[in-house]
């Protein structure tokens, strides 16, 4: 009897000792396998950001080269600009019409195909001669003829022999009938100075008639809006011209809010590809003197 008590303690002891093993052995194969899950992790986790920063390595090239293209484009253009227009009044005009454009493809009052700036262009004359039109632009509204004027001090515009009593010294010098302007100013000694010019407003009806001449040759019936816009800083407008065809404006918010006004209150009579072929038709004509 006692020898079956210890045989049956002795079974039961080995047998302890193996589940005990056994659980050992189970616990340290989670173990492992717990580590391996873990380094796996770490594997993946440092895959991941290694693909996710060569991702942003060539995010970061494309949007720099992408950068890159467009500042050599702006300066390409802006050396086509400079090399296209007369003078710096024209430049400022030009800056001014991209960046209202900008402000209204952004507030979506057009889209970027409905409205054209044409810069510089030369269209030709009967006589062999090429008038240069300071800017055209092209709206959905119409065609606009936008003559720049650059000029600094007082400006009397529209100043006619008859019209000239305010100025009778200098009747006999006048036109009797042609519109001239004075202009008065200080030059760097302070003297002053007078310097007189063809009235602005007959030059841009002259290109008007030659413009809507060339669009009639080419089976485009239209009406020209004709603007002259001073744009210097230092000038002062005395304004007695009794036209009221043209439109003149002294700073660059009248202009914009004219442009506003006619988008906003007049009909539309031209889609984009009606705007890209008159384009198309006064690139072709353009003639560089």
């Amino acid at each position: 009897m006692t020898w079956l008590i210890s045989t049956l303690l002795a079974v039961s002891v080995a047998w302890l000792a193996y589940k005990v093993k056994k659980e050992k052995a189970k616990q340290k194969e989670m173990r492992n396998n717990h580590y391996e899950e873990l380094a796996a992790i770490k594997e993946l986790q440092k895959a991941s950001m290694e693909t996710s920063a060569a991702k942003f390595d060539e995010k970061v090239i494309r949007l720099s080269e992408t950068y890159k293209r467009k500042i050599e484009m702006l300066m390409i253009e802006n050396e086509d600009i400079r090399k296209n227009y007369r003078n710096q009044g024209e430049i400022i005009t030009h800056q001014i019409l991209e960046n209202f454009k900008s402000d209204l493809i952004s507030n979506q009052i057009i889209s970027p195909d409905e409205m054209i700036i044409m810069p510089n262009i030369f269209i030709p004359e009967i006589n062999g001669n090429s008038r240069q039109i300071d800017h055209l632009v092209l709206l959905s509204t119409g065609i606009y003829v936008i003559e720049t004027i650059n000029w600094k001090g007082h400006i009397v515009m529209g100043l006619t022999r008859g019209g000239s009593r305010k100025f009778s010294f200098l009747a006999d010098l006048l036109d009797s009938e042609k519109e001239e302007s004075l202009i008065f100013d200080k030059d760097e000694s302070g003297a002053l100075t007078l310097n007189t010019y063809e009235n602005p407003i007959s030059q841009v009806q002259q290109t008007a008639v030659i413009l809507s001449n060339y669009l009639k040759s080419q089976d485009i019936e239209t009406w020209v809006n004709l603007l002259v816009f001073f744009n210097h800083d230092e000038k002062e407008l005395h304004d007695w011209s009794d036209n009221s065809i043209v439109k003149r404006f002294t700073n660059s918010e009248q202009l914009q809010q004219f442009f506003i006004n006619e988008l906003t209150s007049q009909k539309r009579i031209y889609g984009a590809f009606q705007l890209n072929n008159i384009k198309h038709l006064i690139e072709s004509a353009n003639h560089i003197n």
